[in-house]
């Protein structure tokens, strides 16, 4: 998919949407709910340019504090924290709480998908500015994606370039996430040698950004395989150790059909295996429900996205020892392509509603989508790349999922 689209399981492709299983806190012996604030934003970061997106550029950003309050890290600066809203509690497999002990579920983590490209684009959009977006939609969290190679082993500076309007948003009471990889450019990985200059990249990230709520959208095959998978394993382990960074991965998603599962696909399970191996605590394991193909034009997309959630909650169960179904359900997040799709598909408000009210009465982990530079309202002669073409109102998907945080 082109630049301007990226949907998911390619995602997320980039048009056509996105593709660690988590080992619960009581299973890993983890420091539970004792993460950092995941949308601590370095302070005192040079000011970024108005170029956005995806690429490296040159000059390398002032180090902020990209540590949790109660742990020591590089940089030890005052920073923003975000307002709350339950994130670390709700970060770990084990933070699901049963109905039987009488105590408050943890809330479900809303974060729809901001792409990078969408700063400095100018008009066709109904924002301007994380702030901006923040004020018209009462949108509180986002993922923001993608970060990608800066030539090498290193991370680009996309974020880096806006960080003052991230920096304006956490003190607005936001939290950010950040999504490595998608659909298309030169993942980090690809150009690390092995876990320890792996895991010196998505350091020095954290430390120039301050974002420590960290997503991994791997898609392309040739980080897909088992050798990948191990390294990035070892090397997210030792990020944790060091910056205390949550760690998510979003995969693709597999339809359940007549003959066969759903859930993960066998490399997304690679993924998962190998992260827990090399003793990486997950957040969250997300599922790109979207590019199921042609076959699933012209109807309901809703029961097809669940049956796929499903049967990854029985994969969980059944990849982790010890781990109870309601503690796969908050590992699980969605992530729905919204509208029309490069292919078929057409994910309706509908088909929000339905998936919104699944999200609550399972309490699932994380409700997504791609994304929010799409819910509009399409300008005169846009198509599926800039906006859903459903849309009755702009932000019309976001009010539907917002719901799940109510």
């Amino acid at each position: 998919m082109d630049r301007p689209f990226r949907p998911a399981r390619a995602l997320m492709s980039r048009g056509g949407m996105i593709r660690s299983l988590v080992l619960p806190c009581m299973i890993l012996l983890a420091g539970c709910g004792s993460g950092a604030s995941s949308s601590d934003v370095a302070s005192d970061a040079g000011t970024p340019s108005d170029d956005g997106g995806p690429g490296g550029q040159d000059g390398s950003p002032t180090t902020g504090d990209a540590g949790e309050e109660e742990a020591s890290s590089p940089g030890d600066s005052a920073a923003p924290h975000d307002s709350g809203n339950g994130h670390d509690a709700a970060r770990d497999g084990a933070g699901v709480t049963d109905a039987a002990d009488g105590s408050a579920p943890a809330a479900i983590d809303y974060a729809p998908y901001f792409p990078t490209w969408t700063w400095g684009a100018g008009s066709g959009y109904a924002y301007t500015s994380l702030v901006d977006l923040q004020q018209k939609a009462k949108l509180n969290e986002v993922t923001i994606a993608f970060v990608l190679s800066g030539g090498g082993c290193s991370a680009d500076q996309g974020i880096e370039q806006n960080l003052s309007d991230v920096q304006a948003f956490v003190a607005a009471g936001g939290h950010v996430k950040a999504s490595f990889g998608g659909a298309d450019g030169t993942y980090v990985e690809s150009g690390c040698s092995d876990a320890s200059s792996l895991a010196s990249a998505i350091e020095a990230f954290v430390d120039a950004t301050g974002i420590t709520d960290l997503d991994f959208d791997i898609e392309q095959d040739p980080v897909l395989t088992d050798s990948v998978n191990a390294m990035r394993g070892q090397a997210l382990a030792l990020v944790q150790a060091s910056r205390h960074v949550q760690v998510a991965f979003t995969l693709a998603a597999n339809p359940h059909t007549s003959g066969s599962l759903g859930g993960l696909t066998t490399q997304g399970l690679s993924v998962v295996t190998h992260a827990v191996s090399g003793g990486v605590v997950i957040s969250h394991v997300n599922l790109m429900t979207m590019d199921y193909g042609d076959s699933y034009g012209g109807q309901p997309l809703a029961p097809v996205a669940i049956g796929s959630l499903t049967d990854a909650a029985t994969q969980l169960v059944s990849a982790i020892p010890g781990l109870t179904q309601a503690q796969a359900w908050r590992m699980l997040g969605v992530i729905p392509m919204i509208g029309k799709n490069d292919d078929a598909e057409v994910f309706s408000i509908d088909d929000a509603k339905a998936v919104a009210a699944f999200a609550v009465q399972n309490r699932l982990g994380l409700v997504s989508f791609w994304s929010i530079d799409r819910d509009q309202v399409c300008p005169n002669g846009a198509d599926y790349n800039s906006c859903s073409t459903v849309d009755p109102t702009n932000f019309a998907f976001d009010q539907v999922f917002q719901t799940v945080t109510q």
